[in-house]
C-alpha cells in the first residue's frame, strides 16, 4: 500500500479547521495542525491523537511558516485575519498569502487547497469577500498547483455566520433589519465543506483548479431565520427589513444582540449584501456526496450528535 501523503492544516484552530482535521486522522493520514496558538491547540479534541503533530506558526513569519511547511505534501490554507490584533486584516492576509507563495515553492509542497469565499467578481464586493478573492489570486500566482472551493455561509455550531444567526433569531422575536436579509445565498452544511474538502486530497482533477460549493437551496437570510425559528421551535419571528441601516450600524447591532465582536461582525455584514450562489457546481460531480437542505444542516447544528 502507498504511504499516505502529509497534510498541514493551517488555521487547525478555527472553525472548518478544528472540524476537518478529525476527518484526516480518521482517514489514516499524518497530520500537522497548526495555528498560532499553542494553547488553543491542545485544547482542541484532536490534540492527543498520536498521527497529530501540533505545530505553533504565524503565516506572516516567513522563517515560522517555512518550518511548519517542511515535510509536507499537501497544505490546506484556512487562514484568515479577522482577529482583534488585525484592524487592517486585508493587508495581513496578503501578507500572509504572498508568504505561503513563497514558502510553499521553498519547501517543495506538491499541492495547496484553499477555502476561499463565493461572489461576483466586481466592484462591489464587500472587503471581505473581496480580500478572499484577492488571497485566492495571490495563491493561484505560485509554482505550487492551488485547488480552490468557494463557499457562502457554513451552517454548523460554532461557524461566526451561524451563530450570528442563531441568536438574532433567539433574542429578538421582532427585528428591524438592513436590506441585506433578503439578498440571495447558498449555505452549505459544515459536514458537506468537510466531504468536499477531504475528497480533494483524492480526486487529481482538482488540482489546480476552483469550485463553487453550496447546499441544495438558494435562499434569503430572512428564510434562513424563519427556518432557523421553525426548526429551533420558537415562535414565527417578525423581520421589518428598512433601508435606512448601514454595514457598520449593523455591525454594531449584531454586537449588541450577539456575542459576535464588532470587528468581525462588521466585515461580515458588509459581505450580506452581496448574492453568493453557486455557478460552477462540476464539482457535485466530482466528489459526489449527499447534500443537506437548509433544514437538514440547522437541525444537525442544533443536534449535533
Amino acid at each position: 500500500m502507498a504511504q499516505k501523503e502529509k497534510i498541514i492544516v493551517l488555521g487547525a484552530t478555527g472553525y472548518v479547521g478544528e472540524n476537518f482535521v478529525p476527518k484526516l486522522l480518521e482517514e489514516g493520514f499524518s497530520v500537522k495542525a497548526a495555528g498560532r496558538s499553542e494553547d488553543k491547540l491542545k485544547d482542541k479534541s484532536f490534540s492527543n491523537h498520536p498521527n497529530v503533530e501540533l505545530v505553533q506558526v504565524d503565516v506572516r513569519d516567513p522563517d515560522s511558516l517555512r518550518s511548519a511547511l517542511n515535510g509536507c505534501d499537501i497544505a490546506y490554507y484556512l487562514v484568515h485575519s479577522m482577529d482583534v490584533e488585525n484592524k487592517d486584516f486585508e493587508r495581513a492576509d496578503r501578507m500572509a498569502a504572498n508568504n505561503m507563495v513563497r514558502a510553499a515553492r521553498q519547501c517543495g509542497l506538491k499541492r495547496i487547497i484553499y477555502l476561499g469565499g463565493l461572489g461576483d467578481d466586481s466592484a462591489q464586493l464587500s472587503r471581505h469577500l473581496r480580500s478572499r478573492r484577492e488571497v485566492e489570486e495571490i495563491l493561484k500566482s505560485g509554482s505550487v498547483p492551488v485547488t480552490v472551493l468557494r463557499a457562502a455561509m457554513i451552517i454548523g455550531s460554532g461557524s461566526v455566520s451561524f451563530e450570528i444567526l442563531r441568536h438574532l433569531v433567539e433574542r429578538l422575536p421582532v427585528m428591524v433589519t438592513p436590506r441585506w436579509v433578503k439578498t440571495p445565498n447558498q449555505p452549505i452544511a459544515i459536514d458537506n465543506v468537510i466531504n468536499y474538502l477531504y475528497g480533494c486530497t483524492e480526486a487529481q482533477q482538482t488540482i489546480g483548479t476552483t469550485y463553487d460549493i453550496g447546499g441544495t437551496e438558494v435562499l434569503s437570510y430572512l428564510d434562513l431565520m424563519r427556518i432557523y425559528a421553525e426548526v429551533a421551535g420558537f415562535r414565527k419571528r417578525f423581520v421589518i427589513p428598512v433601508p435606512v441601516l448601514t454595514p457598520r450600524l449593523s455591525s454594531l447591532w449584531i454586537h449588541l444582540v450577539t456575542p459576535i465582536p464588532s470587528y468581525i461582525a462588521m466585515p461580515l455584514t458588509e459581505g450580506l449584501k452581496n448574492p453568493v450562489v453557486c455557478k460552477n457546481n462540476k464539482i457535485t460531480t466530482i466528489i459526489p456526496q449527499e447534500l443537506f437542505d437548509c433544514r437538514q444542516a440547522i437541525q444537525k447544528a442544533l443536534n449535533p450528535l
